[in-house]
């Protein structure tokens, strides 16, 4: 194998597949890239087992062939060279010749037979959509995935395609994020849970113009667009029945300010508990006052006119870090608050309805 690539081309080309590899593997070519030469292009490829992708890099390739280096120290390598073009060739005993200028490389490689495969385990039926679109939608649910190791199913973003429409759920089980969009195709049908680090490098690589697609095919989903392809093994389980969590009807419904809202919980929070961080929420005629108590710092509150809420007076505490979870999702100048009683769930919504919202369980204060 003997090709010459331009220097910046493969630099992006490793950082979008590097994050991939984990820093521990218990089979040394895990931490290895797949490099695949072949006609005007060179294929690099990553695997933890879990998640895999990989992305073409154009290249002049005088002689055909594959080889696997360590991820970490080629991206180390390249990151410090010149912006020119290098060469790379595949000398004896898998050792891996690198020049660019005046500076040369030998690096030891692993041979290419033993790299585990990245593809599709059937026919994907592709479904399209912009990229903008699903970035911002995993934005809005991806802060929701639960860390919580032994809840498994909460540990990734479940798709769910049908009907003309994709929706993504997430939940930790103290709070719940929901976007949903129409689809332009309209085709397709399926769902999964998608790992959280699947996702975390979907959002990562996804630009603004590009059209993406997506699939779920058996145990797998796979993204695609253009020189780039991602599959992620679907987490095992069962996701709860999430449109149980819902709640159907809110007799006091506010329309705020998104900045506003944000930057009073913000301040009042700083003399908040700092583990659970508890805000209180008073609504009252005219009024939203906000609230923190420490007994070892002190107390904090700010009062927000309202002028679309004459109802009688409420209470309710939130985790001041969920609401401003919720509220950083939002891209709207305005955020919906919809609120029962202080024991029963509050929800953040987009003001376009069903796009977005945040169901988030109430916290004793």
């Amino acid at each position: 194998m003997e090709v010459e690539l331009e220097r910046d081309a493969f630099l992006k080309g490793l950082q979008m597949v590097q994050n991939i590899v984990e820093p521990r593997q218990t089979l040394p070519i895990l931490a290895n890239v797949l490099l695949e030469a072949d006609g005007d292009a060179v294929q690099l490829t990553a695997t933890d087992l879990a998640v895999g992708a990989r992305v073409s890099v154009p290249a002049k390739v005088a002689v055909r062939g594959s080889i696997t280096l360590s991820a970490r120290k080629l991206t180390e390598i390249v990151k410090e060279l010149p912006a020119s073009a290098l060469v790379l060739k595949v000398l004896e005993n898998a050792w891996v010749q690198l020049r660019c200028g005046g500076v040369s490389y030998k690096l030891v490689g692993l041979a290419a037979e033993d790299f585990p495969a990245v593809v599709p385990t059937a026919a994907p039926v592709w479904v399209s959509l912009d990229g903008k679109v699903l970035k911002e939608m995993l934005a809005q649910t991806a802060f929701a995935i639960s860390h919580d190791e032994s809840r498994y199913a909460l540990n990734g973003v479940l798709f769910l395609i049908q009907a003309g429409r994709i929706r993504l759920v997430s939940t930790d089980g103290h709070r719940l994020a929901l976007a949903s969009r129409s689809l332009a195709d309209g085709g397709g049908s399926g769902s999964g849970i998608v790992p959280r680090k699947a996702v975390q490098e979907v959002v990562r690589v996804l630009g603004v113009g590009e059209e993406v697609q997506v699939a779920l095919v058996e145990n797998q989903f796979i993204l695609k667009m253009p020189n780039f392809l991602l599959i992620a093994r679907l987490i095992e389980g069962q996701f709860p029945n999430y449109e149980q969590v819902i709640p159907k009807g809110h007799p006091c419904r506010l329309i705020l300010s998104r900045s506003v809202l944000a930057a009073a919980l913000r301040r009042v929070s700083v003399l908040s508990e700092e583990r659970t961080k508890p805000v209180k929420l008073l609504l009252s005629p005219g009024a939203l006052k906000l609230s923190a108590y420490n007994p070892e710092l002190g107390e904090a509150e700010e009062t927000l006119p309202l002028a679309d809420y004459a109802g009688e007076e409420m209470s309710i505490g939130f985790n001041c870090r969920y609401l401003l979870d919720a509220l950083g999702a939002l891209d709207a100048e305005q955020v919906v608050v919809e609120l029962k009683d202080g024991l029963s769930p509050g929800v953040l919504r987009s003001p376009e309805g069903e796009e977005y919202f945040c169901v988030i369980m109430p916290m004793r204060i």
